[in-house]
């Protein structure tokens, strides 16, 4: 029931971010970006998602709605254990975000749905911000967060941080 919570929040939050009414722009420093590992796929936030959604292969399900920060639509690909939301940038889309849905994935630095708060803090370190179970790292164009409840990670989201998302 709270990780359903959860999700509905941050998908509410995600729509919601994305419709300030700002500018797009793409960002540049994906080499020194938080970057999600599955299955051999190195996946990188504000990169061109066709190729990698080919490289994924059919998702589980797969939802599209307007955008209100873009022209164009906002999609999101369901597969096992999480989610991948793009948004679009001229004629491509660019990936948003990655939703970790269950503790079948984690991030290459080993934390997943489960982990304890102090496996967060020493894989990333005690430089983040957030409030007291909100541990948000930033690393060039994007945000890893991680939400903690009774010490336990309970929900995991890279995010995209370009203009009009955020």
């Amino acid at each position: 029931m709270v990780k359903k919570l959860i999700t509905g929040i941050l998908i509410v939050v995600l729509l919601l971010a994305g419709c300030s009414g700002e500018e797009q722009t793409q960002g540049t420093s994906q080499e020194q970006d938080y970057v999600f590992e599955y299955n051999g796929i190195t996946i990188n936030l504000n990169s061109n998602a066709e190729p990698i959604i080919k490289e994924l292969g059919e998702p589980m399900e797969y939802f599209e709605a307007e955008s209100c920060a873009f022209q164009g639509l906002d999609k999101t690909y369901y597969y096992n254990g999480f989610e991948l939301t793009t948004y679009p940038n001229g004629d491509d889309d660019y990936i948003s975000s990655i939703y970790f849905r269950d503790d079948s994935v984690s991030t290459p630095e080993g934390i997943y749905i489960g982990s304890s708060a102090e496996d967060v803090l020493e894989a990333y370190g005690n430089e983040y911000t957030g409030g007291e179970n909100t541990y948000i790292y930033t690393k060039g164009d994007t945000s890893l967060t991680f939400i903690v409840e009774n010490g336990e990670v309970v929900s995991i989201t890279y995010q995209a941080l370009v203009e009009g998302l955020n």
